[in-house]
């Protein structure tokens, strides 16, 4: 699958707060493979992570780039040339061919293609969203029917339910390198989803982010 996931992850235990009612959705799964993101269509689950840890190499290499040069990207592109797309985002900044550039193509193209067999989508939405601050500081859910992110460099998005913002918050957070695939506000089911997620508020002098999101291209 993923040529970025070359160590087992951690253990990681699956957590899951059950819903408050039955039209509800707030779980979050998380799992050690890949097939844990596809648990996002099971009732009352509001996000599944996938976590993995990505391996020293790459880690320093996508760490130690020039802001300038961490690749931009943002169009729509069929499962079986996003990695070709994103070479040529990564051209379009001069970022020097080589293992880790190509395993970053390689990965962001088999994060699309488990996306689109989730989405039953033949095109995916690709955008690099390059950041210094603060993308969304609010906690929200998108106006999508489901997105899936992943941070390469910085800080990983937190997530929180809407019955922790009015009390002591609950906030958890997506490691850097793994993937958070998110229900929607327009996820088809009669579920109201109520698990909101925002970028994190980085430090004075902190690494511009490199954050990965794939949406349905409708």
């Amino acid at each position: 699958m993923s040529k970025l996931l070359l160590k087992k992850a951690p253990a990681a235990a699956s957590q899951m707060q059950p819903s408050r009612n039955n039209h509800s959705a707030e779980a979050v799964l998380i799992g050690r493979e890949a097939e844990a993101l596809q648990q996002i269509t099971n009732p009352g689950v509001a996000a599944t992570i996938w976590h993995r840890n990505p391996i020293a190499s790459f880690q320093d290499w996508v760490d130690g780039l020039p802001p300038e040069q961490l690749p931009e990207l943002r169009t729509i592109a069929p499962l079986d040339r996003v990695e070709s797309v994103v070479q040529a985002a990564c051209d379009a900044k001069d970022l020097p061919a080589g293992p880790e550039r190509n395993r970053l193509a390689s990965d962001v193209a088999a994060l699309a293609f488990i996306f689109g067999q989730i989405m039953d989508v033949p095109n995916v939405q690709l955008r690099f969203d390059v950041d210094d601050g603060v993308m969304c500081p609010k906690f929200h859910i998108d106006n999508v029917a489901a997105r899936l992110l992943c941070t390469y460099r910085g800080p990983g998005t937190e997530y929180v339910t809407t019955a922790d913002l009015d009390g002591p918050k609950q906030i958890g957070q997506i490691a850097t390198g793994s993937v958070g695939l998110f229900r929607g506000k327009k996820w088809p089911s009669l579920e109201g989803c109520t698990l909101l997620h925002r970028s994190p508020q980085l430090a004075p002098g902190s690494l511009t982010r490199l954050l990965l999101v794939i949406d349905t291209a409708g």
